[in-house]
């Protein structure tokens, strides 16, 4: 069995794990699962401190994570949320020995980690995170890999600088160069934003620097996306690239999204589906297909072709 199909089937194990019940999780995990649980609903909602812990990946690497964000890879060795099962198919799908990778929001560095697995020694992964506190788990994570370079910054169109807004815990995900964003969400009451000035990395200037002309980029920066991808301009009608792009409906707050794939829709790409398998079905409506689904969300491909 080649590398590739063996990575696929502790995938897919990994994915029966994580979609099992809580009988399932205990009986697999006596000591820890009631432990995680312990911490999540009872210790954590008392003291708002996130623990950090190191997992175990379904592709053979540790990842040093905060609870109660990390418990799916923590308990399954995978991110279990439905888009990011497909996404970790599709990468698994997609990638091969020599490919480029380039992982705009990196966070803890769970599909840096991914990728540098699939491309091998001869490929290479770039990480792109502008959290400070994210970054030092993210070099903690990946500094054992030899093909991933790492960038303390946010992917932008302009030269300098950009205030970059922070929040702690399990609402780090939520990490973004928009401003007041989450005015309107329950969670933001109760948690203390933090303020950071961060520098810009423009993606054309790092393509051009290091000779890249083919790259697979994967886009989740909470609102800052048309941001990437106006800084991605001149890459995009020169060179061969595959955009995966968390994708949020207009409903949801924000039309920085919808922005961003008509860019991208501009330079000629097309929009797609991650099916259950990994492949790809054509989407001609994103709204439409998210809504279809019953979906606030989704990661969407573009490609010029497939």
């Amino acid at each position: 069995m080649t590398a590739q199909k063996e990575l696929w089937k502790k995938l897919l194990q990994a994915e029966k794990k994580s979609r099992s019940g809580k009988f399932s999780r205990w009986l697999r995990s006596p000591f820890r699962y009631p432990v995680l649980m312990l911490f999540n609903h009872l210790l954590y909602p008392v003291v708002k401190k996130g623990i950090y812990v190191r997992a175990n990946t379904f592709f053979g690497l540790p990842l040093r994570t905060l609870l109660p964000s990390g418990t799916d890879v923590m308990l399954n060795g995978i991110k279990s949320h439905d888009s990011e099962i497909r996404l970790s198919k599709f990468l698994t799908r997609t990638l091969h020995e020599g490919d480029v990778f380039i992982d705009v929001g990196a966070h803890y560095g769970y599909y840096s980690l991914l990728a540098s697995v699939l491309v091998g020694n001869s490929g290479k992964v770039y990480s792109i995170e502008a959290s400070y506190s994210s970054f030092v788990g993210l070099k903690e994570n990946i500094d054992i890999m030899k093909n991933i370079n790492s960038y303390h910054a946010a992917a932008g169109d302009a030269e300098g600088s950009i205030t970059f807004y922070e929040y702690p815990g399990p609402y780090a995900e939520y990490n973004t160069t928009v401003r007041n964003a989450y005015v309107g969400q329950k969670w933001y009451q109760l948690v203390k934003e933090k303020v950071n000035t961060v520098p810009i990395l423009i993606p054309d200037h790092l393509l051009t620097n290091e000779g890249i002309v083919k790259a697979t980029l994967k886009i989740d920066v909470e609102g800052g996306e048309a941001a990437v991808i106006r800084g991605l301009q001149n890459s995009l009608a020169e060179k061969d690239l595959v955009v995966a792009m968390e994708y949020l409906l207009p409903s949801e707050g924000s039309k920085l999204h919808r922005e961003a794939a008509d860019l991208l829709y501009a330079k000629g790409y097309q929009s797609y589906a991650i099916t259950d398998d990994g492949t790809l079905t054509h989407v001609a409506d994103i709204d439409e297909y998210l809504k279809g689904r019953k979906l606030n969300s989704d990661n969407i491909i573009f490609n010029r072709a497939v």
